[in-house]
Protein backbone atom coordinates (compact mmCIF):
# COMPACT_ATOMS: atom_id res chain seq x y z
CA UNK A 1 0.00 0.00 0.00
CA UNK A 2 1.33 3.42 -0.84
CA UNK A 3 1.66 6.33 1.17
CA UNK A 4 0.40 9.70 0.11
CA UNK A 5 3.37 12.05 1.60
CA UNK A 6 5.13 13.73 -1.04
CA UNK A 7 8.50 12.36 1.00
CA UNK A 8 7.87 8.52 0.60
CA UNK A 9 10.15 8.03 -2.19
CA UNK A 10 12.89 9.12 -0.01
CA UNK A 11 11.96 7.08 2.82
CA UNK A 12 11.34 4.07 1.05
CA UNK A 13 14.92 4.33 -0.82
CA UNK A 14 16.64 4.64 2.16
CA UNK A 15 16.47 1.13 3.49
CA UNK A 16 16.95 -0.10 -0.52
CA UNK A 17 20.28 1.99 -0.59
CA UNK A 18 21.23 0.58 2.83
CA UNK A 19 20.51 -2.95 1.86
CA UNK A 20 22.48 -2.70 -1.67
CA UNK A 21 25.53 -1.26 0.15
CA UNK A 22 25.41 -4.66 2.56
CA UNK A 23 24.80 -6.89 -0.67
CA UNK A 24 27.64 -5.37 -2.06
CA UNK A 25 29.93 -5.30 0.69
CA UNK A 26 28.72 -9.12 1.81
CA UNK A 27 29.71 -9.75 -2.01
CA UNK A 28 32.97 -8.36 -1.76
CA UNK A 29 33.75 -10.56 1.50
CA UNK A 30 32.22 -14.08 -0.19
CA UNK A 31 34.84 -13.58 -3.16
CA UNK A 32 37.45 -12.76 -0.91
CA UNK A 33 37.59 -16.05 0.75
CA UNK A 34 36.78 -17.96 -2.30
CA UNK A 35 39.80 -16.32 -3.66
CA UNK A 36 41.87 -16.81 -0.71
CA UNK A 37 41.16 -20.75 -0.57
CA UNK A 38 41.62 -20.77 -4.21
CA UNK A 39 44.71 -19.46 -3.87
CA UNK A 40 45.74 -21.57 -0.67
CA UNK A 41 45.82 -19.05 1.59
CA UNK A 42 43.13 -20.59 4.18
CA UNK A 43 44.08 -23.66 4.21
CA UNK A 44 41.40 -27.01 3.38
CA UNK A 45 42.33 -30.37 4.62
CA UNK A 46 41.00 -33.67 3.78
CA UNK A 47 40.05 -36.57 6.89
CA UNK A 48 41.53 -38.91 5.21
CA UNK A 49 38.32 -41.24 3.95
CA UNK A 50 35.88 -40.66 0.90
CA UNK A 51 33.67 -37.20 1.94
CA UNK A 52 30.57 -36.55 0.09
CA UNK A 53 29.02 -33.38 0.51
CA UNK A 54 25.58 -32.08 0.61
CA UNK A 55 24.20 -28.11 0.18
CA UNK A 56 23.09 -25.32 -1.44
CA UNK A 57 23.74 -21.72 -2.71
CA UNK A 58 20.72 -19.85 -1.10
CA UNK A 59 19.36 -19.87 2.27
CA UNK A 60 15.84 -21.91 3.10
CA UNK A 61 15.44 -25.34 2.52
CA UNK A 62 16.12 -27.36 -0.33
CA UNK A 63 15.60 -30.49 1.13
CA UNK A 64 19.51 -31.27 1.81
CA UNK A 65 18.35 -33.33 5.08
CA UNK A 66 16.18 -35.61 3.08
CA UNK A 67 19.06 -35.89 0.79
CA UNK A 68 21.75 -36.62 3.76
CA UNK A 69 19.13 -39.34 4.63
CA UNK A 70 19.09 -41.30 1.04
CA UNK A 71 22.84 -40.88 0.38
CA UNK A 72 22.90 -42.49 3.78
CA UNK A 73 20.75 -45.39 2.80
CA UNK A 74 22.43 -45.92 -1.03
CA UNK A 75 26.17 -45.97 0.82
CA UNK A 76 24.85 -48.80 3.33
CA UNK A 77 23.24 -50.87 0.37
CA UNK A 78 26.21 -50.60 -1.63
CA UNK A 79 28.30 -51.98 1.09
CA UNK A 80 29.89 -49.07 2.70
CA UNK A 81 30.06 -47.48 6.42
CA UNK A 82 28.79 -44.61 6.74
CA UNK A 83 28.67 -41.24 9.32
CA UNK A 84 26.92 -38.41 9.07
CA UNK A 85 28.30 -34.23 10.23
CA UNK A 86 25.87 -31.88 10.35
CA UNK A 87 26.05 -28.21 11.79
CA UNK A 88 23.46 -28.22 13.63
CA UNK A 89 21.66 -25.26 13.05
CA UNK A 90 20.19 -23.48 16.18
CA UNK A 91 20.74 -26.43 18.55
CA UNK A 92 20.89 -25.40 22.14
CA UNK A 93 24.66 -27.55 23.11
CA UNK A 94 27.56 -25.84 24.10
CA UNK A 95 29.54 -28.79 23.50
CA UNK A 96 31.71 -28.67 20.70
CA UNK A 97 31.12 -31.86 18.74
CA UNK A 98 28.02 -33.73 19.58
CA UNK A 99 27.62 -37.66 18.63
CA UNK A 100 24.05 -39.89 18.80
CA UNK A 101 23.64 -43.61 17.42
CA UNK A 102 20.78 -43.78 18.28
CA UNK A 103 20.66 -47.46 18.47
CA UNK A 104 23.35 -47.19 21.30
CA UNK A 105 21.38 -44.17 23.08
CA UNK A 106 17.74 -43.50 22.03
CA UNK A 107 16.93 -40.71 24.93
CA UNK A 108 17.70 -37.74 22.52
CA UNK A 109 17.57 -34.30 23.63
CA UNK A 110 16.31 -32.88 20.23
CA UNK A 111 17.02 -29.25 21.34
CA UNK A 112 20.23 -29.91 22.24
CA UNK A 113 21.37 -31.75 19.16
CA UNK A 114 19.02 -29.71 16.35
CA UNK A 115 15.80 -31.13 15.13
CA UNK A 116 17.26 -32.08 11.15
CA UNK A 117 20.48 -34.09 12.78
CA UNK A 118 18.05 -35.77 15.50
CA UNK A 119 15.59 -37.02 12.35
CA UNK A 120 18.27 -38.24 10.72
CA UNK A 121 19.51 -40.12 13.91
CA UNK A 122 16.20 -41.42 14.14
CA UNK A 123 15.82 -42.29 10.46
CA UNK A 124 19.47 -44.23 10.72
CA UNK A 125 19.56 -45.56 13.97
CA UNK A 126 22.91 -47.49 13.30
CA UNK A 127 24.85 -44.88 11.79
CA UNK A 128 26.30 -42.26 14.00
CA UNK A 129 25.31 -39.00 13.76
CA UNK A 130 27.79 -35.91 14.41
CA UNK A 131 26.91 -31.72 15.17
CA UNK A 132 29.75 -29.58 15.09
CA UNK A 133 30.64 -26.17 13.42
CA UNK A 134 33.90 -27.94 12.59
CA UNK A 135 33.42 -30.33 10.28
CA UNK A 136 37.04 -31.20 10.16
CA UNK A 137 37.16 -31.70 13.86
CA UNK A 138 34.05 -33.68 13.77
CA UNK A 139 35.56 -35.87 10.95
CA UNK A 140 38.81 -36.67 13.06
CA UNK A 141 36.55 -37.86 16.20
CA UNK A 142 34.54 -39.54 13.93
CA UNK A 143 37.31 -41.76 12.23
CA UNK A 144 38.83 -42.03 16.00
CA UNK A 145 35.52 -43.58 17.24
CA UNK A 146 33.72 -45.13 15.05
CA UNK A 147 36.26 -45.98 11.72
CA UNK A 148 33.45 -44.80 8.85
CA UNK A 149 33.91 -45.92 5.48
CA UNK A 150 32.59 -42.37 4.22
CA UNK A 151 31.58 -39.50 5.30
CA UNK A 152 28.27 -37.40 4.36
CA UNK A 153 28.20 -33.85 5.32
CA UNK A 154 25.03 -31.88 5.54
CA UNK A 155 24.80 -28.46 4.25
CA UNK A 156 28.53 -28.23 3.63
CA UNK A 157 28.79 -26.32 0.11
CA UNK A 158 29.85 -23.13 1.88
CA UNK A 159 32.31 -25.20 4.72
CA UNK A 160 35.74 -25.35 2.79
CA UNK A 161 37.84 -26.21 5.32
CA UNK A 162 36.97 -29.87 4.56
CA UNK A 163 37.87 -31.14 1.12
CA UNK A 164 35.40 -33.59 -0.83
CA UNK A 165 35.94 -36.31 -3.06
CA UNK A 166 31.61 -35.76 -4.51
CA UNK A 167 30.22 -32.08 -4.58
CA UNK A 168 26.75 -31.96 -4.62
CA UNK A 169 24.79 -28.99 -5.44
CA UNK A 170 21.04 -28.93 -4.41
CA UNK A 171 18.59 -26.73 -6.04
CA UNK A 172 14.68 -26.24 -4.95
CA UNK A 173 12.69 -26.20 -8.16
CA UNK A 174 10.20 -24.18 -6.40
CA UNK A 175 12.38 -21.14 -5.59
CA UNK A 176 15.34 -21.57 -7.61
CA UNK A 177 17.24 -18.82 -7.10
CA UNK A 178 14.65 -16.38 -6.22
CA UNK A 179 16.01 -12.58 -7.51
CA UNK A 180 19.85 -13.67 -8.06
CA UNK A 181 20.67 -11.11 -5.77
CA UNK A 182 23.33 -12.39 -2.88
CA UNK A 183 22.14 -11.61 0.99
CA UNK A 184 20.82 -9.71 2.37
CA UNK A 185 18.84 -7.78 -1.09
CA UNK A 186 17.96 -12.19 -1.87
CA UNK A 187 18.70 -15.50 -1.27
CA UNK A 188 21.85 -16.11 -2.24
CA UNK A 189 24.66 -17.21 -0.29
CA UNK A 190 27.50 -17.18 -3.12
CA UNK A 191 27.91 -15.93 -6.29
CA UNK A 192 25.49 -18.25 -8.91
CA UNK A 193 29.35 -18.68 -10.31
CA UNK A 194 30.32 -20.88 -7.11
CA UNK A 195 27.69 -23.57 -8.59
CA UNK A 196 31.26 -24.41 -10.36
CA UNK A 197 32.62 -25.94 -7.91
CA UNK A 198 30.11 -28.83 -8.14
CA UNK A 199 30.50 -32.26 -9.40
CA UNK A 200 26.88 -32.70 -9.69
CA UNK A 201 23.55 -30.69 -9.59
CA UNK A 202 20.76 -32.12 -8.09
CA UNK A 203 17.48 -30.46 -8.73
CA UNK A 204 15.31 -31.19 -5.67
CA UNK A 205 11.25 -31.01 -5.12
CA UNK A 206 11.01 -31.30 -9.91
CA UNK A 207 7.80 -32.01 -9.22
CA UNK A 208 7.01 -29.48 -7.49
CA UNK A 209 8.21 -26.27 -8.96
CA UNK A 210 10.07 -25.16 -12.83
CA UNK A 211 13.03 -27.69 -13.23
CA UNK A 212 13.41 -26.20 -17.07
CA UNK A 213 13.66 -23.01 -15.83
CA UNK A 214 16.44 -23.80 -13.19
CA UNK A 215 18.06 -26.14 -15.84
CA UNK A 216 18.31 -23.17 -18.29
CA UNK A 217 19.71 -20.91 -15.30
CA UNK A 218 22.11 -23.53 -13.97
CA UNK A 219 23.88 -24.28 -17.59
CA UNK A 220 25.00 -20.96 -17.17
CA UNK A 221 27.34 -21.61 -14.50
CA UNK A 222 28.19 -25.31 -13.87
CA UNK A 223 31.21 -26.60 -15.20
CA UNK A 224 31.37 -28.56 -18.19
CA UNK A 225 30.59 -32.04 -17.75
CA UNK A 226 28.86 -31.60 -14.08
CA UNK A 227 25.37 -33.87 -14.50
CA UNK A 228 22.56 -32.06 -13.62
CA UNK A 229 19.36 -34.33 -12.14
CA UNK A 230 16.06 -34.16 -11.24
CA UNK A 231 14.85 -35.32 -8.01
CA UNK A 232 10.89 -35.95 -7.35
CA UNK A 233 9.97 -35.43 -3.52
CA UNK A 234 6.84 -37.56 -2.87
CA UNK A 235 4.97 -38.82 0.18
CA UNK A 236 5.24 -42.59 1.06
CA UNK A 237 2.92 -42.73 4.18
CA UNK A 238 1.45 -41.25 7.18
CA UNK A 239 2.07 -42.19 11.24
CA UNK A 240 0.88 -41.61 14.09
CA UNK A 241 3.36 -39.54 16.16
CA UNK A 242 4.18 -42.58 18.53
CA UNK A 243 5.14 -44.66 15.19
CA UNK A 244 2.31 -47.24 16.11
CA UNK A 245 -0.04 -46.35 13.69
CA UNK A 246 0.46 -45.80 9.75
CA UNK A 247 -2.12 -44.99 6.71
CA UNK A 248 -1.47 -45.13 3.13
CA UNK A 249 -1.07 -41.94 1.11
CA UNK A 250 -4.85 -42.99 -0.71
CA UNK A 251 -6.70 -42.45 2.85
CA UNK A 252 -5.64 -38.22 2.70
CA UNK A 253 -7.90 -37.97 -1.12
CA UNK A 254 -10.33 -35.73 -1.02
CA UNK A 255 -10.07 -35.45 2.95
CA UNK A 256 -10.17 -31.77 4.44
CA UNK A 257 -6.10 -31.45 5.55
CA UNK A 258 -5.04 -29.04 8.98
CA UNK A 259 -1.48 -28.38 8.30
CA UNK A 260 1.21 -27.73 11.06
CA UNK A 261 4.75 -26.80 10.35
CA UNK A 262 7.64 -25.33 10.92
CA UNK A 263 10.15 -25.43 8.11
CA UNK A 264 11.66 -23.00 5.48
CA UNK A 265 9.19 -23.68 2.77
CA UNK A 266 5.71 -24.75 4.33
CA UNK A 267 4.24 -23.96 0.38
CA UNK A 268 5.99 -27.16 -0.82
CA UNK A 269 4.41 -29.39 2.43
CA UNK A 270 0.82 -28.14 1.22
CA UNK A 271 1.82 -28.54 -2.63
CA UNK A 272 2.81 -32.39 -1.78
CA UNK A 273 -0.68 -33.32 -0.28
CA UNK A 274 -2.37 -31.67 -3.13
CA UNK A 275 -0.35 -33.81 -5.09
CA UNK A 276 -2.11 -36.67 -3.36
CA UNK A 277 -5.90 -34.93 -3.69
CA UNK A 278 -5.70 -34.01 -0.10
CA UNK A 279 -7.80 -30.95 0.46
CA UNK A 280 -5.97 -28.70 2.76
CA UNK A 281 -8.35 -26.25 4.54
CA UNK A 282 -6.18 -24.13 7.19
CA UNK A 283 -2.30 -23.94 7.86
CA UNK A 284 -0.77 -23.34 10.96
CA UNK A 285 2.61 -21.75 9.74
CA UNK A 286 6.04 -21.42 12.34
CA UNK A 287 9.53 -20.09 11.89
CA UNK A 288 12.12 -22.65 10.57
CA UNK A 289 13.45 -24.60 13.02
CA UNK A 290 10.86 -23.82 15.74
CA UNK A 291 11.01 -24.64 19.32
CA UNK A 292 7.56 -25.95 20.57
CA UNK A 293 6.54 -24.48 24.01
CA UNK A 294 3.68 -25.65 26.32
CA UNK A 295 1.85 -22.52 25.17
CA UNK A 296 2.05 -23.34 21.43
CA UNK A 297 1.00 -26.87 22.30
CA UNK A 298 -1.83 -25.22 23.53
CA UNK A 299 -2.81 -22.36 20.30
CA UNK A 300 -2.60 -25.44 18.03
CA UNK A 301 -4.59 -27.61 20.07
CA UNK A 302 -7.64 -24.77 20.33
CA UNK A 303 -6.86 -23.65 16.34
CA UNK A 304 -7.34 -27.66 15.54
CA UNK A 305 -10.57 -28.15 17.96
CA UNK A 306 -11.85 -24.97 15.49
CA UNK A 307 -10.93 -26.32 12.41
CA UNK A 308 -13.07 -29.08 10.76
CA UNK A 309 -10.87 -31.19 9.25
CA UNK A 310 -10.53 -35.24 8.85
CA UNK A 311 -6.76 -35.26 8.90
CA UNK A 312 -4.15 -32.83 11.38
CA UNK A 313 -0.76 -33.18 9.75
CA UNK A 314 2.83 -32.15 10.17
CA UNK A 315 6.42 -33.03 9.20
CA UNK A 316 8.90 -35.38 9.96
CA UNK A 317 11.48 -32.50 10.80
CA UNK A 318 8.98 -31.22 13.49
CA UNK A 319 7.83 -34.86 14.31
CA UNK A 320 11.21 -34.90 16.14
CA UNK A 321 10.39 -31.87 18.26
CA UNK A 322 6.62 -32.63 19.23
CA UNK A 323 6.79 -36.26 20.46
CA UNK A 324 7.33 -35.11 24.02
CA UNK A 325 4.24 -33.53 23.97
CA UNK A 326 2.43 -36.39 22.09
CA UNK A 327 0.30 -37.52 24.91
CA UNK A 328 -1.96 -34.19 24.00
CA UNK A 329 -1.46 -34.78 19.87
CA UNK A 330 -2.83 -38.28 19.81
CA UNK A 331 -4.55 -36.76 16.71
CA UNK A 332 -1.54 -35.23 14.86
CA UNK A 333 -0.41 -37.39 11.73
CA UNK A 334 3.34 -37.20 10.57
CA UNK A 335 4.10 -37.20 6.69
CA UNK A 336 7.04 -39.28 5.63
CA UNK A 337 8.49 -38.38 2.80
CA UNK A 338 10.27 -40.27 0.17
CA UNK A 339 12.96 -39.32 -2.80
CA UNK A 340 12.11 -40.68 -6.39
CA UNK A 341 15.66 -39.79 -7.52
CA UNK A 342 16.41 -39.26 -11.59
CA UNK A 343 16.81 -42.80 -13.21
CA UNK A 344 20.45 -42.11 -14.22
CA UNK A 345 21.34 -41.29 -10.89
CA UNK A 346 22.14 -44.70 -9.78
CA UNK A 347 24.58 -45.30 -12.51
CA UNK A 348 26.60 -42.46 -11.34
CA UNK A 349 26.38 -42.88 -7.76
CA UNK A 350 27.46 -46.27 -8.35
CA UNK A 351 30.52 -45.15 -10.78
CA UNK A 352 31.62 -42.72 -7.82
CA UNK A 353 31.43 -45.39 -5.27
CA UNK A 354 33.67 -47.83 -7.45
CA UNK A 355 35.76 -45.19 -8.41
CA UNK A 356 36.59 -44.87 -4.17
CA UNK A 357 39.06 -46.91 -1.84
CA UNK A 358 38.33 -48.11 1.57
CA UNK A 359 41.84 -47.93 2.28
CA UNK A 360 42.55 -44.49 4.62
CA UNK A 361 44.21 -42.16 2.57
CA UNK A 362 47.19 -39.61 4.05
CA UNK A 363 45.61 -36.19 4.25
Amino acid sequence: MQGSGSNFPEISSFPKILLNWLCWIYGILVRMRLVFYRKKLLRSSHPGIPVISVGNLTVGGTGKTPMVGFLTESSQQAGWKPAIISRGYRNRSQAKIQRVRFCENSNLDVDAFGDEPSMLALENPEVPVYVSASRVDAAEVAKERDNPEILILDDAYQHLKIKRDLNLLLIDAERGFGNSQLLPLGPLREPLESAERADAVIVTKSNLGNFDEVFQTVLKFKRDGCPVFRFDYRIEKITSLDGQEEKETSELKGKRLLLSSGIANPQSFSKLLKLEEGCPVAEMRFEDHHNYSESSIRNMIEQGNNTPHDFWLTTEKDAVKLKSFQQQLKQLWVVKMKIQPDPEWPAFFNRFLDGLSKTPLSK
